[in-house]
């Protein structure tokens, strides 16, 4: 059959006449078989998670270096806001630039309120006193400078061992609060005598 140019626009107007009798029986054929199940639905987060190797973190406040913190890596966990740090390895500052030195085995850093959570076998060495801490938990507080240990610590220095159930330190003022039940050993310190009785 050949069609002249003039009659070419009669093939598109036949298909939409006869578009309800065709529509169904096409509709039905072409449509899907089965259903995907409802837990086969992967969603999409506009979560970006990453990892990072060798990780420094500086931390300033009034235009001073108040801590320096490195770990061998860091990566985002469900809480995009929070880095979780594996091998870490801290420096902090206080007003006189003297240095605590911090390692832990684990820590996680907030991004957002520069908090500092450290655990696993946290040791801390306060350099100028030469002091030791060790505790499983340590918190570190950027804005108010101050750190919390929850658990059980032991801190030793020239002549002195301290076992407490929580401490607490506040970098400006170097005061520490030893809570919880608190052993201290004293090297070089003698009993005083008793009093002689009248």
């Amino acid at each position: 059959m050949k069609l002249h140019r003039n009659q070419v626009w009669l093939i598109p107007l036949l298909l939409i006449l006869t578009y309800p009798l065709w529509s169904i029986p096409i509709g039905k054929f072409l449509t899907p078989r089965g259903g995907v199940p409802a837990q086969t639905v992967i969603k999409k987060t506009n979560q970006h998670n990453f990892r990072m190797e060798s990780v420094k973190i500086l931390q300033n406040q009034n235009g001073k270096k108040t801590a320096m913190i490195r770990a061998k890596s860091a990566r985002t966990g469900d809480d995009t806001d929070i880095l979780i740090l594996e091998t870490v390895d801290a420096d902090i500052f206080d007003e006189d630039g003297n240095v605590t030195h911090i390692v832990s085995r684990t820590g996680k850093y907030n991004v957002k309120t520069k908090a500092l959570t450290l655990s696993g076998d946290v040791v801390v060495n306060k350099i100028r006193d030469n002091q030791f801490l060790y505790t499983d938990l340590l918190h570190y507080n950027s804005d108010k400078r101050t750190v919390n240990c929850p658990g059980k610590t032991k801190l030793i220095g020239e002549n002195v061992s301290i076992d407490g159930g929580s401490l607490d330190y506040d970098i400006n003022s170097a005061r520490y609060d030893i809570g919880g039940r608190v052993s201290v050993d004293l090297e070089g310190f003698s009993a005083p005598a008793p009093a002689p009785r009248s």
